[in-house]
C-alpha cells in the first residue's frame, strides 16, 4: 500500500494511548530525550544513507512499527526515491525498490509530498487516498506520513506502517513529526556536503588533467592521456578519441578506453559523422533511440546506449572528437556531464595546439640539419656570379624554350619587392667590409612558386689580395610557413591561453569562495548548534529537575537557535536556487506599507529594539514572501552592524519608476570600496556582527530578489551618519 497526505487540521489519530498520566509524561520525557541525543547524531552524519539507518534503528525505540520508508525528492521535482525502507514482517518482504518509488500527488505518500502536512490514514486500505500495489496481497494496514521540510519546502516524506486498524496515537503522530524537522536538516546538510565534495573531486580532476597534459609533446600522447582520465570525471563505459583524416574527412579513433581486448572501434566514414555531428565547438548527447540508428558495426557496445560527443579543435585546421558511451544502456548524460565534457575538451585543444605547435618546431629543426646548400662566388663590383653550386639548378634554375638558364648576377635570382633593399644592403657590406651578413629574401622556383632563401654573405679577400664576396644560400621556406603559421596560431592559441588564465582565475576564486563559505558555515552554524546542544544536554542531565522558569528559558533557547539554523540554510538555499533560476516572483496586488510594518513587527532578531517605521498604506504588485525577507535581511544586517543604542528606520514610499524599500541606521556606514561588493556573496561589511549568525549571503538575497522584481539594490550614505540601504522594485 502506498502512503498519502492529508493536512494535520483536517486528520486527527483516534487510538489514544493507555496508561496514567503520570506514565504518559514518563513516555514523553524519554522521547524528548531520544530525539535530543538523535537530532545530535544526525547533525554528525554527512551520508543520505547513514541518515537514513540511523533514523528507521532509532524510531523503533520510540514509536512501534512494522514498515518505515523514507522518500527524497529527486531533482526534477517529481519522483520519490525510497533512500531508505525497512520491514520486519513477511507481509512487505515482498517489497521492491522499484515498487516503492513514488510520483507527487500519487498514493498517501505522494499526497503528503504536495499537501506538506501530516497524513493519518487508521484504515489505509479502505483510505481513499491510498492505493494498492499490483501483485501484493490486500492487508488491515495503519499508514502515517509525514513530509520532510525545509522551510517552506518538501524535500521528502518519512512513512511509517503497523498491521491492523488505528494503530498509531497522536503522540506517535508528534513525535514523528518532531524527528521529520530533525531529520530534513540532517539530510539538507548532507546534500550540501556532498555537492561541495562533488565541486572539489571535479575541479581537482580537471586541474590533474591539464598538468597531466602539460607534459605530452605529440597528438597521440595527447588524446591517451585524456582517455585515460576521463573516466575520473565522467561515468561511462567505453570513451574513444577520434581525429578526423585531412583528406578524406574520416573520423579515425586513435586511443580507447573499455572495450574488450579482441574489439577495437571502427573509423567513422565522413558521411555518417556528418549526419550525426550537431555541433563544432559544444558538447552533445546522442540518445538511445537515436543510436539505435547507426549501423551496428559502428557499435561500441553490443547494444545501443546514449553517447556523450565532445568536439575537439585546434590549430590550423584540426578536428577531433571523444566520444563517451552511458555506462548502462537505459542512461544518459546530465547537463553536469555535458559542462565536465566541455571543461575536458577545451583542455585538450589547447594541449593538442601546443603538441602541433612543438610537432612544428622539431620537423623544422631536422628540416634545417639536412638542408643541402647553395654555394656562390660573385664579383665584388658588378655581383655577377663567378661560381654557382649544382644545387643552384633545382632551386634557382629557370626554364627556357631552348635550355635551363640560371642568373647571372646576383639579385637576379630575387623577386622584385625584395631585389632593391637586398642589393643595397649587400653593397653597403662590400664598401665596409666587417661581419657577415644574415640575408633572407623571396625567389621564384621553378615552377613559379613562392621561396624563402636565406642568404649568409661574407666579403673576404683571395689569395691575390682582390676582394670577393662568398654566400651560402639555404632554402628556409618551410621555416617562413612555419613561422607565419605559429604567428597565426600564436594570437589564437595566445587568446585561448588568455581564457585559460581567466578559467584558472576564476577557479581560484570559486576555490577561495568555497573556503569563505565553509569557514562561515562552520563557525555561524556551530554557534547556534553549540548553545542547543548546551541546553539540551542541561535538560538532559538533570531530569527536567529543574525550576519550570529554567526549563522553559532553555527550551526558548534551543527553539530560537533552530530558527536561526533555519533562516541560515533557507539563505543558502535561495541562494543556490537563485543562482541556477529556478526561482520567479509570485506576485499579488498587497498593502507593501501594512508588509513593512509586519515584517519590522515580528522580526525577533532585533532582540527588543525599536525601529521607526514610517510606511503608510501602499498597494503594489509585488511578491510579498520575497519583500518580507528583503525587508527582514535588511534589518538584520543594520541590527548586526550598530550598537544598541544607534536608531534604525524603515519605510516603503511609491517612486515614479517602482517601489522603493528604505532601511537605514546610525551606524558607521560603508566604505565607498565595498558599497557593491557587500551585495556579492560571503561578503560581509566591516564592524561587528556577533548579535546574529550570518554567512555573508543576506544582502546578496536582497538584490537578487530585487532584480527578480526588475530592479536594484544599492546603499548611501545617511545624511548625519550611517548607512541608507535602498530597494527599488519595478511594478509589473
Amino acid at each position: 500500500m502506498r502512503a498519502a497526505h492529508v493536512p494535520i487540521g483536517m486528520v486527527e489519530t483516534s487510538h489514544r494511548a493507555s496508561g496514567s498520566v503520570e506514565e504518559h509524561e514518563l513516555r514523553s520525557v524519554a522521547q524528548l530525550r531520544m530525539l535530543h541525543a538523535l537530532a545530535t547524531r544526525l547533525n554528525a552524519l554527512d551520508d543520505v544513507d547513514a541518515i537514513g539507518e540511523a533514523i528507521t534503528t532509532e524510531l523503533k525505540t520510540l514509536i512501534d512499527y512494522h514498515n518505515c520508508r523514507i522518500y527524497l525528492l529527486q531533482a526534477d521535482g517529481l519522483t520519490l526515491w525510497p533512500m531508505t525502507f525497512r520491514g520486519e514482517l513477511t507481509e512487505y518482504e515482498s517489497e521492491t525498490h522499484e515498487e516503492l518509488v513514488t510520483q507527487v500527488g500519487e498514493g498517501i505518500t505522494g499526497y503528503a509530498a504536495i499537501s506538506g502536512a501530516t497524513y493519518y490514514a487508521p484504515d489505509a486500505l479502505h483510505d481513499p487516498r491510498g492505493w494498492q500495489i499490483e501483485g501484493t496481497d490486500e492487508i488491515d494496514e495503519t499508514l502515517l506520513a509525514v513530509p520532510l521540510k525545509v522551510g517552506d519546502r518538501v524535500t521528502g516524506v518519512i512513512v511509517l506502517s503497523h498491521l491492523g486498524i488505528d494503530q498509531f496515537d497522536e503522540e506517535d503522530q508528534r513525535v514523528l513529526e518532531v524527528l521529520a524537522s530533525h531529520a530534513s536538516v540532517a539530510y539538507e546538510n548532507a546534500n550540501l556536503l556532498q555537492k561541495e565534495r562533488q565541486a572539489a573531486t571535479t575541479a581537482s580532476a580537471l586541474l590533474g588533467l591539464s598538468q597531466a597534459l602539460s607534459g605530452a609533446g605529440n597528438v597521440s600522447s595527447v588524446l591517451a592521456r585524456v582517455v585515460a582520465a576521463v573516466p575520473s570525471i565522467i561515468d561511462g563505459s567505453v570513451v574513444v578519441a577520434y581525429r578526423r583524416d585531412h583528406k578524406s574527412g574520416d573520423f579515425v579513433p586513435v586511443h580507447h578506453r573499455g572495450l574488450p581486448a579482441d574489439r577495437s572501434p571502427a573509423t567513422i566514414p565522413a558521411e555518417l559523422a556528418s549526419g550525426y555531428l550537431a555541433s563544432l565547438e559544444e558538447p552533445f548527447v546522442i540518445e538511445r533511440d537515436v543510436a539505435e540508428l547507426v549501423p551496428r558495426e559502428f557499435w561500441l557496445t553490443d547494444e545501443p546506449a546514449a553517447a556523450l560527443i565532445a568536439p575537439m579543435s585546434w590549430e590550423p585546421d584540426e578536428l577531433g572528437a571523444l566520444v563517451v558511451v552511458a555506462p548502462v544502456v537505459d542512461a544518459t548524460f546530465s547537463e553536469r556531464d555535458r559542462d565536465l565534457a566541455r571543461g575536458i575538451a577545451q583542455i585538450a585543444s589547447l594541449a593538442l595546439g601546443s603538441a602541433r605547435h612543438v610537432s612544428e618546431l622539431e620537423r623544422f629543426h631536422e628540416l634545417a640539419e639536412t638542408l643541402d646548400a647553395i654555394f656562390w662566388e660573385a664579383e665584388p663590383k658588378t655581383l655577377t656570379f663567378t661560381f654557382l653550386s649544382r644545387r643552384a639548378s633545382l632551386v634557382l634554375g629557370q626554364e627556357t624554350e631552348t635550355s635551363e638558364a640560371l642568373p647571372q648576377r646576383w639579385g637576379d635570382h630575387i623577386v622584385p619587392d625584395d631585389r632593391a633593399p637586398m642589393t643595397s644592403t649587400l653593397r653597403a657590406a662590400v664598401a665596409t667590409p666587417g661581419d657577415d651578413l644574415d640575408l633572407e629574401y623571396r625567389t621564384r622556383g621553378r615552377e613559379g612558386e613562392s621561396l624563402w632563401l636565406r642568404d649568409i654573405v661574407h666579403v673576404a679577400v683571395d689569395a691575390k689580395g682582390r676582394p670577393v664576396v662568398r654566400g651560402l644560400i639555404v632554402d628556409v621556406t618551410e621555416r617562413k610557413r612555419a613561422e607565419q603559421a605559429l604567428r597565426r596560431s600564436e594570437q589564437k592559441y595566445s587568446e585561448a591561453f588568455h581564457r585559460e588564465r581567466e578559467a584558472t582565475q576564476r577557479l581560484r576564486a570559486l576555490d577561495e569562495m568555497k573556503n569563505t563559505f565553509l569557514e562561515a558555515v562552520s563557525h555561524d552554524l556551530r554557534t547556534p548548534l553549540t548553545s542547543i546542544l548546551g541546553s539540551a544536554v542541561t535538560l538532559e542531565q538533570s531530569g527536567m529537575d529543574i525550576p519550570r522558569e529554567d526549563a522553559i528559558d532553555l527550551l526558548q533557547r534551543i527553539a530560537s537557535n533552530a530558527r536561526k539554523l533555519e533562516r541560515l540554510l533557507g539563505d543558502l538555499l535561495d541562494l543556490d536556487r537563485l543562482q541556477r533560476g529556478i526561482i520567479t516572483p509570485q506576485r499579488r496586488r498587497i498593502d507593501v506599507g501594512a508588509l513593512v510594518r509586519d515584517a519590522v513587527q515580528e522580526f525577533e532578531q532585533l532582540g527588543g529594539r525599536e525601529v521607526e517605521c514610517g510606511s503608510d498604506e501602499l498597494i503594489a504588485n509585488v511578491d510579498p514572501p520575497k519583500v518580507e525577507r528583503i525587508v527582514e535581511n535588511l534589518l538584520s544586517n543594520a541590527s548586526r552592524h550598530t550598537s544598541p543604542d544607534r536608531r534604525i528606520w524603515a519605510r516603503v514610499d511609491r517612486r515614479q519608476d517602482g517601489i522603493l524599500v528604505v532601511v537605514e541606521d546610525e551606524g558607521d556606514g560603508v566604505p565607498d570600496e565595498l558599497k557593491d561588493a557587500i551585495f556579492e556573496p560571503f561578503r560581509q561589511g566591516p564592524g561587528p556582527a556577533s548579535t546574529s549568525p550570518g554567512v555573508g549571503v543576506g544582502l546578496s538575497l536582497v538584490a537578487r530578489f530585487a532584480e527578480l522584481h526588475g530592479g536594484r539594490a544599492w546603499v548611501e550614505d545617511r545624511p548625519g551618519g550611517g548607512a541608507s540601504f535602498k530597494v527599488l522594485l519595478a511594478e509589473a
